[in-house]
């Protein structure tokens, strides 16, 4: 297995520390859609509660309740099995009524089913509320008081998080294997491990930023994006009003997701090209494989954050955009570990 490096923390030595996922109810995930099912529609949206069960499992025995073929069931994204979530399903009955019977499963409760004009596409997400606790909590409760409300104001490194590169970085290690020819992956795996490739070039990307402490600064050369969303310019030479932007944090530098090009950004591309030299293997076999370069912001908010406290525990309430991590928002605060038996 590959060993994932410890990227470096933007705030500074944790608070503490505490067990994550001690209990499913301690991880708690409701995602946001951009919009409501209408009513009418040939695609059934079924939102479900699920405690203990993997997404895409969950996904085909719906395929199967339903008497359709799995690839008729799609989702927004995945979910943390170890956990208490709530998301979204779109079954795709087209000329056929609701299924008679009811979906019943252990670890799952139906909220509600409703009908769609449009199925639902992944990555078809605004973000995600999350409710966690650290159990066993052991550190200076003002203390992390204060880091936290640091975070919500000045944002953290946006990291993937290690549930992107699989258990022990399997996924890293298989994808390495695949594409050094000594091990094989199917075709509907290859995507994640590409993106898993990705995401490991992205975080020592971001922690180069991170070390030279420039991770929440506008350098310029800097691909800017803003807030809300992907959208975003080139900056080569700040004005006032950008610098002031990023200060305040609605404007953020961003990093690549390595790939083929479409077009250059002279500055950050020479910035990034000495640590992407390292990694050769990888890079062309993703500009090999056609995958396009992209760019993604290199600081995330927690919004709506308050840090709550249940007895001597730390319970951490807040919104994240799709594609960031509540794990590396963790990282900045808390030492954890995540219970074996979760």
């Amino acid at each position: 297995m590959m060993t994932l490096p410890e990227w470096p923390r933007a705030w500074g030595p944790t608070i503490g520390s505490g067990r994550l996922k001690a209990e499913p109810v301690d991880f708690c995930v409701e995602e946001v859609l951009p919009e409501i099912a209408s009513g009418e529609g040939e695609h059934l949206w079924v939102s479900l509660e699920k405690t203990g069960q993997n997404t895409a499992w969950l996904a085909k025995q719906l395929a199967r309740w339903a008497g359709i073929p799995p690839r008729d069931v799609s989702y927004a994204g995945l979910k943390d099995r170890h956990a208490v979530t709530r998301q979204t399903f779109s079954v795709h009955l087209p000329g056929k009524p609701d299924p008679v019977n009811a979906f019943v499963m252990d670890g799952v409760r139906v909220l509600t089913m409703i009908r769609h004009g449009r199925k639902l596409r992944t990555g078809q997400l605004v973000g995600n509320h999350f409710v966690i606790r650290l159990r066993d909590w052991q550190g200076d409760a003002d203390a992390l008081t204060e880091r936290w409300q640091q975070l919500v104001d000045q944002g953290f490194p946006n990291y993937f998080g290690p549930q992107r590169f699989g258990d022990n970085g399997q996924n890293l290690s298989r994808a390495l294997a695949w594409i050094r020819g000594e091990g094989r992956l199917p075709r509907g795996q290859q995507s994640i491990h590409l993106s898993a490739m990705r995401s490991y070039l992205f975080n020592g990307l971001l922690a180069e930023r991170v070390g030279q402490q420039t991770w929440n600064q506008l350098v310029p050369g800097d691909f800017l994006q803003f807030k809300e969303g992907k959208r975003g310019f080139e900056c080569l030479a700040p004005t006032d009003s950008e610098w002031s932007r990023v200060a305040e944090g609605t404007l953020s530098a961003s990093a690549s997701l390595p790939g083929e090009r479409s077009e250059s950004f002279t500055e950050l591309d020479a910035r990034e090209a000495p640590f992407l030299a390292q990694q050769a293997e990888w890079v062309d076999t993703l500009v090999r494989l056609r995958i396009q370069r992209s760019l993604r912001k290199m600081r995330v908010f927690p919004e709506q954050g308050v840090l709550h406290w249940q007895g001597s525990d730390p319970e951490f309430r807040f919104f994240l955009p799709a594609g960031s991590y509540a794990t590396a928002a963790l990282l900045e605060v808390s030492a954890w570990r995540e219970d074996a038996s979760a």
